[in-house]
């Protein structure tokens, strides 16, 4: 992206090719038996992208960047919000619209061992979008084919063999070469070097950035790997559990990353500023995407997460062991069926496997007074399987602002970290996730 481009977009007066507004993916559970709430793949996301750039979209397996990168595709059904392209919502579109719409954008996916069929020669699979849109004639397809084929690094020649004779990269390049064929303005990358070895990952990199100064495109490039945005990303957007937690300039993310899940990715990659840097561990696992979490969605693994002033003689570890035996409450809850969970308190039945949480996560963690006096309660109802009641119970005393409320952009200058600590009330993100490297 040149400097021209990059002041009008500072100055706002370049207008986005692509606007992702409140989008929103949910898959819905068609199970006759038992009702439950939907995935919340997409939950939420806003963000533009702009001509010839390079959004870099990462996060944790599960986060929900490929439903992202799908849907603003229509390759999945949104089920609200806005996909604008060029003044156009691509959400509204139908029919023909749509149609159009696919002859503008294209996709690249994860795994070229999957996306390419090996009963067809690589001249057919090339072809096949142009053959689907009837675009010129048979002759004019078969050399824009060959010429496909050059452009990614392949040989013409190679029009009539089939995938099972290349390598993992040549077949990417396949698969680049038939995202091409219909000159779209824009593609979505999908982990497009996971699948790869590191040497083979570097050229498909070079590639796609050659690809992008020769032809103007415009990428939105989906990875989980933080050091493979760094050769290819001008902007990044981090998602967790369906949402967007900070966005900006990749070197403004690199080297001052504001979001407290961004400095854990960060913590993540090798070598990052020239030697290693320590780890920032998360507690538990990812919440499920049928039950996020109130307020922020990233106050369940958070290592700078605002605490209620009241506990603040709390150890790291009696957090870790709160927030865990939370986790194991809320599964329970979310799984739970009311009337079985009725008949099994009424026959005084205990759940073994509380009880064992209990030992394993409180045993050896020093919590005293009335905190630990709040936690025996809740383990008195877990027990009766009352186990909404009983984390009810604790986010009662032990949450905060972090629960209450969804953070909102507290950034500016082009920036987004969905944070309360960046509140002038609270302690900043930096100082509180040193502290935790320390007691870890």
């Amino acid at each position: 992206m040149t400097q021209n481009t990059l002041d009008a977009r500072d100055a706002g007066t370049e207008a986005p090719l692509v606007s992702v507004r409140d989008l929103k993916t949910y898959y819905a559970d068609d199970s006759i038996i038992a009702s439950k709430p939907p995935v919340k793949a997409v939950d939420g996301v806003s963000f533009d992208i702009y001509r010839g750039e390079t959004l870099g979209l990462v996060g944790e397996s599960g986060c929900g960047k490929s439903t992202l990168g799908r849907t603003m595709l229509g390759l999945e059904t949104a089920t609200d919000g806005d996909v604008v392209v060029d003044g156009t919502n691509v959400a509204d579109l139908s029919g023909r619209e749509r149609r159009e719409w696919a002859r503008n954008a294209g996709m690249v996916f994860q795994d070229p061992e999957e996306s390419l069929n090996d009963r067809m020669t690589i001249g057919e699979i090339v072809r096949e979008p142009l053959d689907a849109h009837s675009v010129g004639t048979p002759d004019e397809r078969r050399e824009r084919v060959r010429d496909l084929l050059t452009t990614v690094g392949l040989q013409p020649e190679h029009y009539y063999r089939y995938p099972h004779q290349f390598s993992g990269g040549q077949k990417q390049r396949i698969g680049i070469a038939r995202a091409l064929a219909l000159e779209p303005d824009f593609l979505v990358l999908d982990e497009p070097t996971s699948a790869l070895d590191v040497s083979v990952q570097a050229r498909i990199i070079n590639l796609l950035n050659e690809l992008q100064d020769d032809l103007g495109l415009t990428y939105l490039f989906i990875s989980h790997d933080l050091s493979v945005m760094k050769h290819i990303a001008d902007r990044i957007a981090v998602m967790y559990l369906g949402n967007v937690a900070e966005l900006g300039p990749a070197r403004d993310v690199f080297d001052d990353p504001q979001h407290p899940y961004t400095v854990s990715l960060l913590s993540a990659v090798p070598g990052r500023h020239g030697t290693d840097v320590e780890r920032v561990a998360l507690p538990g696992t990812p919440p499920s995407p049928r039950d996020p979490p109130s307020g922020c969605p990233f106050n369940t693994r958070c290592p700078a997460k605002i605490r209620p002033a009241k506990h603040d003689d709390l150890s790291v570890d009696a957090w870790d062991a709160i927030e865990a035996f939370r986790e194991v409450l809320r599964g329970r809850a979310l799984g739970q069926d009311g009337v079985l969970a009725e008949v099994k308190r009424r026959l005084g039945f205990v759940d073994a496997d509380v009880t064992e949480s209990v030992d394993d996560l409180f045993s050896n963690v020093e919590i005293d007074g009335d905190a630990w006096a709040v936690i025996e309660q809740s383990i008195d109802l877990a027990e009766d399987a009352r186990y909404a009641d009983a984390e009810a119970l604790l986010a009662d005393e032990f949450g905060g602002v972090c629960e209450e409320r969804d953070p909102e952009n507290e950034l500016g200058d082009g920036r987004v970290s969905r944070c309360h600590r960046h509140r002038d009330e609270y302690e900043d993100v930096a100082p509180v996730v040193e502290r935790r490297r320390a007691d870890d």
